[in-house]
């Protein structure tokens, strides 16, 4: 009997190191081009699903964090982002910036108040940035519908010889009323077209070289 409930046990530790979690096999790619592969799977409890694009770069950290903290610049890279300004800054990893996506006619765009906070594992290096939103930070906004609701991340994974692993993950709900097919198209659009925005964004001026006494690089 000794024997079996320790066979069991290593079968089951087996199991656990050679098979993707039951969330993680959820994910379905449904573009891969110019080196971004972006992936959605279900949510439960929502009928919206989550997003998560990936691609890799050449680049430091500390770059990649000076054009996130460049809230001015969203409009340029951020797919949509018609309007950004930053709202509250508690220091260089602590901010709330606003927000707005446009939508086409005649669905109205969409806003929210997103709080951001940057980490950094100091043995490996990987930066976190969370994303939270923020519904009820600030009054309704005339012709803007407010998010209900934002959770998602962007994380920076240094491969070596200065490159980096990012991925862009997103879940929210747009309150209102949208058509599935706008929701649909744009749990593609948004991820592809800003991470490819992003690779051409972060390599100029001031963005390159940019320094952070508190980032590690790999």
């Amino acid at each position: 009997m000794r024997i079996k409930k320790i066979s069991l046990f290593v079968l089951l530790i087996f199991s656990a190191l050679i098979l993707p979690s039951a969330a993680e096999s959820q994910w379905e790619r449904v573009k891969n081009s110019n080196a971004i592969e972006v992936f959605v799977k279900p949510v439960s409890g929502s009928t919206i699903k989550e997003f998560k694009a990936v691609t890799e770069i050449q680049s430091s950290i500390s770059s990649v964090i000076a054009l996130l903290d460049d809230t001015n610049s969203y409009t340029q890279w951020m797919h949509r982002c018609t309007e950004a300004k930053l709202l509250y800054k508690k220091n260089d990893f602590e901010r709330i910036t606003y927000n707005v996506a446009s939508s086409p006619w005649p669905v109205d765009d969409r806003d929210m108040a997103v709080k951001s906070v940057i980490s950094q594992n100091k043995e490996t290096a990987v930066v976190t940035i969370k994303l939270t939103g923020l519904p009820e930070y600030i009054p309704a906004k005339p012709k803007k519908v407010r998010m209900v609701k934002l959770n998602g991340y962007w994380l920076l994974e240094p491969l070596g010889s200065g490159r980096l692993r990012v991925t862009y993950r997103l879940h929210s709900e747009p309150g209102g009323s949208v058509p599935e097919t706008l929701v649909n198209s744009s749990l593609v659009d948004i991820p592809y077209n800003t991470l490819y925005n992003l690779k051409r964004m972060v390599n100029q001026s001031p963005y390159k070289g940019a320094r952070y006494d508190a980032i590690i690089e790999r």
